[in-house]
């Protein structure tokens, strides 16, 4: 081997070795650590960051869990059942039981137990009340309706927001009422409170 050639070797990896000594790959490290307790928020001028999101309480898993396994049943009884064991749950404003309610609206072609289980596949947010925390589901019901304006969302919030309430529930937030979709609530000691949309 060409002795000048191997020098240059020498050099090169020795420099490579100085150079990622140097080198702090900490904050890396803690970043990808990270990833699993933050998500991507919008903020008005239209870029992307990271900023961190509560934890999930093991009452609020286990009641999710336990909601999503009765709701393969697509029994509404069975569903009725289920809440009647949950202290104060709420399933509609007009004072109908839970299974007229839920009937009824299952005969108009929203089937609540599907419409659960879809909101469950978006992300949660939280809103913190002092004395109790809710975890609610989806996360955009938690926001107010200037900021579901589709001027504030990313693209994919805004075929989201479409997909779940549709074009006469955008237009009610234009208006400047609440997020009128399908949205639940699970208590952070593992309560569920309500189940509710908006007629």
């Amino acid at each position: 081997m060409n002795h000048a050639f191997g020098w240059k070797i020498l050099l090169l990896a020795a420099g490579a070795s100085l150079l990622l000594s140097g080198c702090d790959l900490s904050d890396k490290i803690e970043a990808n650590d990270r990833a699993d307790n933050e998500t991507i928020v919008k903020i008005e001028d239209d870029k992307d960051v990271v900023a961190p999101v509560a934890q999930l309480p093991e009452a609020v898993v286990a009641k999710r869990d336990e909601i999503l396994e009765m709701l393969q049943s697509g029994s509404i009884r069975t569903m009725v059942r289920f809440v009647d064991k949950e202290p104060n749950f709420r399933s509609n404003f007009g004072g109908r039981s839970h299974y007229e309610h839920w009937y009824l609206m299952k005969r108009a072609g929203l089937d609540p137990m599907e419409k659960t289980i879809r909101i469950f596949q978006e992300p949660y947010g939280v809103k913190d009340f002092g004395a109790e925390k809710y975890y609610i589901w989806p996360e955009l019901a938690t926001r107010t309706s200037e900021d579901l304006d589709f001027s504030r969302l990313t693209f994919k919030e805004r075929a989201t927001l479409q997909e779940l309430i549709g074009d006469a529930g955008i237009e009610r937030l234009r208006k400047g009422e609440s997020y009128p979709g399908f949205r639940t609530a699970i208590r952070e000691d593992g309560r569920w409170v309500y189940l509710l949309q908006d007629n």
